[in-house]
């Protein structure tokens, strides 16, 4: 947790006390007033940004349009709320400009409206913050800093993919003529929006593809304050929540396409049976017998009912005059090195398991005798003795599914701490212990 903020800080009391909800959260009149009032400033109505008094009341009278006339003071106290987080007042100028709370307010509302699909933008900033990590001397200011400043960005990509097949799907829904030939088209123009979200999503998973190198960079540094390891955690969990919510919106596509073709299938069945039976009245009209033949109408020719058959001159061979090619018989030698190398191959795996075993019996000997072990430490003591990772990884993979199978007879503890060893700094685990019940 980072030392600036107050551990006992409880955001949910603090934001229930009061008025302290209302006051950042205004009712829909008042949150529409300060949308007008942003609009103007963005569009450069007012001079240095700062509106009066009556500006504000103006933006008022545009959203309470009703036949009664509100009395000055409801918009005075709706004024005076506002000065808590969105407004400011120039005592010398006498007039009112934005605090910072009002613009990231707006700003973030519009941006999330608006929606702008920009995976080179998100690839710009992977490549940006994985250069600052790897060229950076103090690792904390870049994991409090650098990274929380651009981790809103990184997330809102998705948050607009995700709010485009909404809309897309929205859309279908709310058009209920199935008469009309304009629903088909909403139905084509939808599964065209729900394709071009989906080549969105392969965009941006190749836009955060350098995420991966962010990642690397971290694991391979040694970091022993536990304040910078819980900061790692966290990029760690943003970037498994980013590579999650693309996965989930793959998923999201695959289910609602299908459905989209199937419906537009079904829809089209009708009219192709109606072109269909068209036809075939028009056949029926039009056409005429001639010396017991059907002639059809315009160009349209007959269908031929029978083919003759042609006649081909069968010559058959003699194998004993024309006898094959004798085929070469191929002999194979077997490669002595590579089936020495295979028997190598299949004994050293076969020690393998004999070791992974040994440890496996030692482990639970040890545990039936003092009722309680220190798994990770035996993670570092097996990888010192093996020189081998995989072996000490399938040694507590086995050990951990062995305890969740006892039964209840054994118990795995975990703390979120990392444990590590002098001789492997770069590999760090969480503190795991095992207790017999």
């Amino acid at each position: 947790m980072s030392e600036n903020l107050k551990p006992d800080f409880n955001f949910v009391r603090v934001l229930s006390e009061n008025e302290t909800y209302k006051l950042l959260f205004p009712s829909k009149e008042v949150g529409m007033a300060i949308v007008i009032l942003y609009e103007r400033i963005v569009n450069k109505e007012f001079d240095d940004d700062k509106f009066s008094e009556k500006d504000i009341h103006t933006a008022f009278e545009e959203i309470y349009q009703t036949n009664m006339r509100y009395p000055k003071e409801v918009y005075s106290g709706h004024i005076m709320d506002l000065q808590e987080y969105f407004l400011d007042y120039d005592q010398e100028k006498q007039k009112y400009y934005f605090k910072d709370y009002a613009n990231k307010f707006c700003l973030h509302a519009k941006d999330t409206l608006k929606g702008a699909f920009n995976p080179t933008r998100i690839q710009q900033i992977c490549s940006h913050l994985s250069s600052t990590l790897k060229n950076s001397d103090d690792p904390r200011f870049w994991l409090e800093e650098t990274f929380k400043k651009f981790e809103p960005d990184l997330r809102e990509q998705l948050d607009f993919l995700d709010r485009q097949i909404v809309l897309s799907v929205e859309d279908l829904k709310n058009e209920t003529n199935f008469s009309d030939h304009s629903f088909i088209d909403v139905l084509v123009a939808t599964q065209e929006r729900l394709s071009q979200s989906q080549a969105h999503v392969q965009e941006l998973r190749s836009a955060y593809s350098e995420t991966n190198n962010i990642r690397a960079t971290l694991d391979n540094i040694d970091f022993t304050d536990p304040v910078i390891n819980d900061l790692i955690l966290e990029v760690h969990a943003c970037l498994r929540y980013i590579n999650d919510r693309l996965n989930s919106l793959d998923r999201k596509l695959d289910r609602i396409q299908p459905k989209v073709r199937k419906l537009f299938s079904t829809l089209n069945k009708p009219s192709f049976s109606s072109k269909v039976e068209k036809f075939i009245i028009h056949l029926l009209n039009e056409s005429v017998l001639e010396n017991r033949n059907i002639v059809f109408p315009g160009n349209i020719k007959p269908p031929q009912l029978h083919i003759d058959t042609p006649e081909f001159t069968i010559v058959s061979r003699d194998k004993e005059l024309f006898p094959p090619k004798p085929k070469e018989r191929k002999t194979y030698v077997q490669n002595e090195e590579i089936i020495q190398e295979n028997v190598e191959r299949v004994k050293r795996e076969i020690r393998e398991m004999e070791v992974i075993d040994k440890w496996e019996k030692l482990i639970f000997a040890e545990l039936e005798l003092k009722g309680e072990i220190r798994l990770s430490a035996y993670f570092f003591e097996i990888l010192r003795d093996s020189q081998s990772s995989q072996i000490a990884v399938t040694v507590l993979f086995n050990v951990i599914k062995q305890v969740y199978a006892s039964e209840g007879k054994f118990k795995l503890l975990t703390e979120k701490t990392l444990q590590r060893d002098s001789e492997h700094k770069n590999i760090g685990l969480w503190k795991m212990s095992i207790i017999r019940t």
